[in-house]
């Protein structure tokens, strides 16, 4: 039993890594085709995209620094998956919690730092976790569907962000050029970790979360609970599980850890709430990406989200050095959404390749 019991755990943690290093090498495949059409050659754009993705001190900070939001909203993703819910409305959750963040922030900002922190986090955890909330609610009460709802929730959250940083809340010093709020107290920014990078210590988070979210779901039994609602519904139901209320907890701690990543961007990066500075990367969708491509596997999601992070960290510098079209690295991600599409199959292989006895 023991051993069998280490079998199951095992295959838990590498199947969903090997899936995702699979889909990884057939979508830079598909990078190289496009790269050969253009008339380069993929070695060298390879070559080149890896150098400026990890391949200095600076780089590597860069793509760490870049993949913390990614993870962070993918493994937000993965909560709603889970629990069988669709939750893309991430990216506004996100904003609302950046911007709450930012509010909060000021407005305390003569609190000692280790009270004010801590406020911070919470209060935009908590927005990002409460803007999540009509979107299930609609559902459950009257069947508007979650993906319409959340999705048009983020033009909401967007336009009311960018509303109030280019109005009430517009920092007017230094002639204002950009809409942004008032820099945040200095005390409760995240430290500089690599000194001449801008690799902040928000970088814990991508240490501590994914292993509070997976305990959280093989490990307690609201998390067995959501698992259930998410693998077989109907049967959730009958078993007792009140369907209802695993759909707002679901959406809540989605939402939560969304607004978690927009609140880390104001306390490492931006050190205020900037409009557009999170919605133009895509960081919300290229967290999306992460999980539906490691099959919400919280590890999973921290490999793709480093590969997708690295992809546009590299492409910048590959088109500085060859001349290669930066939308090259677009069309790897293309690819890696087409590969995504059949992750369930190439997960299937890789089982049956890695542990051919598994079944008997």
């Amino acid at each position: 039993m023991p051993e069998k019991s280490f079998m199951l755990t095992t295959r838990r943690f590498i199947t969903p890594l090997l899936t995702v290093l699979i889909v990884v090498v057939l979508a830079l495949m598909i990078g190289a085709i496009a790269v050969l059409i253009a008339g380069k050659s993929p070695f060298l754009a390879i070559q080149e995209l890896i150098q400026g993705a990890v391949g200095t001190r600076n780089n590597l900070a860069a793509t760490v620094t870049r993949s913390i939001p990614i993870i962070i909203t993918g493994i937000g993703a993965a909560v709603a998956f889970k629990a069988g819910q669709f939750n893309l409305g991430l990216e506004g959750q996100m904003v609302i919690g950046a911007l709450v963040a930012a509010i909060v922030a000021n407005i305390f900002r003569d609190l000692p730092p280790i009270l004010l922190l801590p406020l911070i986090i919470l209060s935009g955890c908590l927005a990002g976790g409460l803007f999540a909330l009509p979107a299930a609610w609609w559902q459950i009460s009257f069947k508007v569907p979650l993906l319409i709802a959340t999705l048009l929730l983020n033009y909401i959250a967007d336009l009311f962000a960018s509303y109030l940083v280019n109005y009430p809340l517009r920092d007017l010093s230094g002639g204002a050029a950009v809409p942004q709020t008032v820099m945040i107290p200095e005390a409760v920014r995240l430290g500089i970790i690599v000194p001449g990078t801008r690799l902040h210590a928000g970088v814990i988070v991508l240490f501590i979360l994914p292993l509070v979210v997976a305990w959280f779901f093989q490990r307690t039994s609201t998390g067995y609970s959501l698992r259930m609602v998410g693998l077989n519904p109907n049967f959730a139901a009958y078993g007792g599980i009140n369907m209802p209320r695993m759909t707002l907890l679901a959406m809540f701690a989605s939402g939560a850890i969304a607004g978690l990543a927009g609140t880390i961007q104001v306390l490492g990066v931006d050190f205020r709430f900037i409009d557009n500075s999170l919605t133009a990367p895509g960081i919300a969708w290229t967290g999306f990406i992460a999980a539906i491509l490691s099959g919400s596997s919280p590890l999973g999601i921290v490999t793709a989200g480093l590969f997708l992070a690295g992809l546009k960290v590299g492409a910048a510098g590959m088109q500085r050095n060859t001349q290669i079209p930066l939308q090259i690295a677009d069309i790897v991600q293309a690819g890696i959404i087409f590969m995504a599409a059949i992750r369930l199959k190439i997960g299937d292989w890789v089982k049956r390749i890695v542990y051919p006895n598994a079944d008997r």
